[in-house]
């Protein structure tokens, strides 16, 4: 997974299905009081958040350890764990989807 997120968040929920998917992304903006519209369902979403498009992923909690400057001087690539961190839920990673 590339470390490039714009954001990220826990769900509540395991994520197992498009519609739970979507619940998770609706409920999350509700919480954080954002302006939210899912444009594409599916196991990788397309969203419009704040007025910007992101695609929305499933990754391991650590992958937001992995964000920050000196573990992107030694692990360019990131880190792929075989199983999540925690051995829980994963987590949702927005990112910003590229100007046409």
């Amino acid at each position: 997974m590339s470390l490039d997120f714009a954001c990220y968040f826990e769900p509540e929920s395991g994520i197992r299905t498009p519609q739970e998917f979507s619940k998770e992304l609706l409920d999350w903006a509700e919480r954080t009081k954002r302006n939210m519209t899912i444009l594409e369902e599916g196991m990788e979403p397309v969203i419009q958040l704040d007025g910007k498009n992101y695609i929305c992923r499933l990754a391991e909690p650590g992958l937001a350890e992995q964000n920050n400057p000196i573990w992107k001087l030694a692990c360019r690539q990131g880190i792929t764990h075989s199983v999540g961190k925690f051995l829980g839920y994963k987590w949702v990673y927005l990112y910003e989807e590229a100007a046409d």
